[in-house]
């Protein structure tokens, strides 16, 4: 046999990573070759029935308000930076959605494996009723428990800094009193979660060579702490002003209007609790699947060294749960993400509700593409990062 057929002593048509190779080559080329046919005859269509297109209309004033945003935003800017503020809101909407479903979820999904019988079948009944009922049923419903509140004049008040209303959620919320000390905190911040890792890190390498040490999470979290509460102390003396000012709602007006603070809107409110509370009933399946695919003797060795229960579950199982928990659990991160493309159906101003309503002034198949691309790149963004953390897991656990 002529050795330029084979690779490393094995025939090619034999060998399983040049067939590997092989099938990835040739799908890539009908990859490309489909993406390009079906582009090409996209710009054919729209040419020849003279679909308006391109972006120019990007730099035209938008001349329309957005509900809630989050960005600074006034009907006189353009349709890019409204598409910006759109976009912000459901980045911010995905990431606050993402953390409080995936604590509700590993709650729940540690609830299902307590021995508390009534506990386990709590847990058991929120997520076969939650993940069997369509999202936009329960968006639906939530939005109009908040509608059914009453009016902002009636709302109920809570120790006068909280204001639950059919308008919305209004609570205290930090406000910037100088942009240099400001900044200079976050900086500061940004360092002592370096230094809390640093030490978290440090603290188990030694719990593991010497069989005891202090916490390492409870320590790393407490130099976080510490550094900010002495930092923020040191730029408040030093520039006369804190870093931050903690803004309190109030009512103002003849209607008793809820200004200063933070409001969360109505459908803004909806939106989070059926995001969360649909995406934890999936997440904690996906974590009480991770901890029971652990050994039995894992736990049991746990025990006999005299680990508490808590930290049997933080030290012992999680860890090794992770590279079962985390694969599905990217998929849920990014099926929150793009369900929030539910939030017009609500009346909450997200990426795709204002994209929708440019269409009736500008081009919506450049407008289409541009909704598709920011999804995409916020999809490819969380499979980045999680797939990363999954590798590094995957490392060290070897």
């Amino acid at each position: 046999m002529s050795p330029s057929l084979t690779y490393k002593g094995v025939p090619v048509w034999r060998h399983t990573q040049v067939i590997q190779w092989t099938t990835q080559f040739v799908s890539g080329i009908l990859v490309v070759v489909l993406v390009s046919w079906f582009a090409a005859n996209m710009i054919n269509a729209v040419q020849d029935r003279e679909i308006p297109h391109g972006f120019s209309f990007l730099d035209r004033e938008y001349q329309t308000p957005i509900g809630q945003h989050f960005l600074p935003y006034e009907s006189s800017d353009t349709f890019l930076y409204a598409f910006i503020v759109a976009a912000t809101n459901t980045l911010i909407v995905s990431i606050a959605g993402v953390v409080l479903a995936t604590l509700l979820g590993t709650f729940i999904g540690i609830a299902r494996l307590s021995g508390n019988w009534i506990i386990s079948r709590i847990a058991l009944i929120y997520v076969e009723f939650f993940r069997n009922v369509p999202l936009l049923v329960q968006l639906f419903f939530w939005f109009y428990i908040v509608l059914a509140l009453p009016p902002v004049r009636e709302g109920y008040v809570l120790a006068d800094r909280l204001y639950l209303n059919n308008a919305g959620l209004s609570i205290p919320w930090l406000s910037v009193s100088g942009l240099g000390s400001s900044l200079g905190w976050i900086g500061l911040v940004v360092v002592a979660i370096v230094a809390g890792i640093v030490v978290h890190r440090w603290l188990v390498i030694r719990e593991i060579r010497r069989g005891s040490a202090p916490d390492p999470l409870l320590m790393g979290i407490a130099t976080v702490f510490v550094i900010g509460a002495v930092g923020w102390l040191v730029i408040a003396l030093s520039s006369g002003t804190a870093p931050f000012t903690v803004s309190l709602p109030s009512p103002h007006g003849a209607f008793g209007r809820i200004s200063d603070g933070f409001t969360m809107s109505g459908g803004l409110m909806a939106l989070m609790l059926g995001l969360v509370i649909y995406t934890a009933s999936f997440i904690a399946e996906i974590v009480r699947a991770g901890i029971q695919s652990v050994s039995r003797g894992q736990i049991e060795a746990a025990r006999a060294l005299g680990l508490s229960n808590a930290r049997t579950l933080r030290q012992v199982t999680l860890p090794q749960a992770m590279r079962v928990i985390v694969p599905p659990l990217i998929s849920q991160f990014l099926n929150l993400t793009k369900n929030s493309s539910l939030a017009g159906a609500i009346g909450f101003s997200d990426l795709t509700n204002v994209a929708k309503t440019m269409t009736q002034t500008a081009p919506a198949v450049s407008i289409f593409l541009m909704i598709m691309a920011a999804y995409l790149a916020m999809s490819l963004t969380y499979s980045l990062i999680g797939n990363l953390y999954n590798k590094r897991i995957s490392i060290e656990r070897r």
